[in-house]
């Protein structure tokens, strides 16, 4: 029986599966957020939707994978993606996604939620740095100016 006077204590910790290779220090083009998360996403059958957070000087502190989906869907909440970021104490997130099709033009679905995320981050004090889809090359939502600069 649990008594009415106590408050559970939780406390929170990360659990770092593995590394992943990367010379990088920095990850301020798409480019490079595509090399990284194509260490990930090479072989994907499905959707899989990444963070990677990084701190004031865009060096990457994580990556995670938020969501696996289908073959043309994905599904994130801000809470599952901004998780991570806030317990890295991160400056800033990338989302990055692959579309199976190779096809790397956004969804209105891919929109809807990068502008999402965009406000969501605004009220944590999280920048969302950019959002990259990966396929037969890559499509950077700030490249594109879907982001603010």
């Amino acid at each position: 029986m649990k008594n009415k006077d106590y408050l559970p204590l939780v406390r929170l910790t990360m659990v770092k599966e593995k590394e992943l290779p990367y010379g990088v220090k920095r990850i301020n083009e798409p480019e490079l957020v595509a090399e990284l998360a194509g260490q990930i996403l090479k072989d994907a059958d499905r959707e899989y939707l990444l963070v990677i957070s990084v701190d004031a000087r865009s060096k990457p502190l994580a990556v995670e994978i938020v969501s696996i989906g289908t073959v043309n869907a994905s599904l994130a909440e801000p809470r599952e993606i901004f998780k991570h970021s806030i317990l890295n104490n991160a400056a800033g997130i990338i989302l990055v996604h692959n579309h199976p099709s190779g096809d790397c033009e956004p969804s209105r679905e891919d929109r809807r939620l990068t502008k999402r995320i965009e406000k969501c981050g605004e009220l944590l004090g999280i920048e969302m740095y950019d959002h990259v889809i990966i396929g037969d090359g890559y499509y950077s939502f700030r490249e594109n100016r879907e982001i603010a600069a």
